[in-house]
């Protein structure tokens, strides 16, 4: 009889480990303390569809266990992307960054190794307006530059950041493999 609760017990564990893997990322409030390490993502996406884009830290190389990694356990960080317009500002640990992966449920395809942003402490790193198409077949994702819409929107949205923190651009190219 103590066994199945024991069971239960480590499936229960085991699901929310694999859970907190799949956790996604917030948008920040206006002046929100951040930890001294850490810096604001800053993109504004159209999609045409709902979808996930994951990132983690940067690799020169997209490896068979980088990707079973992703896979088992979750990106660094996963970002819901909603149909239509959204802005996003994501607290994150200053370093080097790329997309990992992009999914349309049930499809998905792998960006890792294929894009880079770094992310400065005490900084607003923009890194673009990011274009999302989504057809019955195929993907479509591009960077574009709206460096004055955004800063005309941080200045409006997150005043106390935009007036306290540095402002940089550090643009990746996003190509689908």
């Amino acid at each position: 009889m103590k066994i199945l609760p024991l069971r239960l017990l480590l499936t229960l564990a085991f699901a929310l480990l694999v859970l907190c893997g799949c956790a996604t990322s917030p948008t920040t409030t206006d002046g929100a303390s951040l930890r001294p390490n850490q810096g604001l993502l800053a993109f504004h996406v159209t999609s045409n569809a709902d979808a996930f884009l994951g990132f983690g830290d940067f690799a020169s190389t997209s490896t068979f266990g980088s990707r079973f990694n992703e896979n088992m356990v979750g990106a660094k960080g996963q970002l819901r992307i909603k149909a239509g317009e959204t802005y996003y500002m994501v607290p994150l640990d200053a370093g080097d960054y790329m997309f990992t992966k992009f999914t349309v449920h049930p499809k998905f395809a792998w960006l890792q190794a294929t894009n880079r942003f770094k992310v400065r402490a005490n900084a607003i790193t923009y890194i673009g307006h990011i274009n999302i198409k989504v057809t019955d077949s195929r993907f479509s994702i591009q960077a574009l530059d709206h460096e004055l819409e955004m800063r005309t929107y941080l200045a409006d949205t997150y005043p106390a950041y935009f007036k306290a923190m540095d402002f940089q651009k550090s643009f990746a190219e996003l190509s689908l493999r």
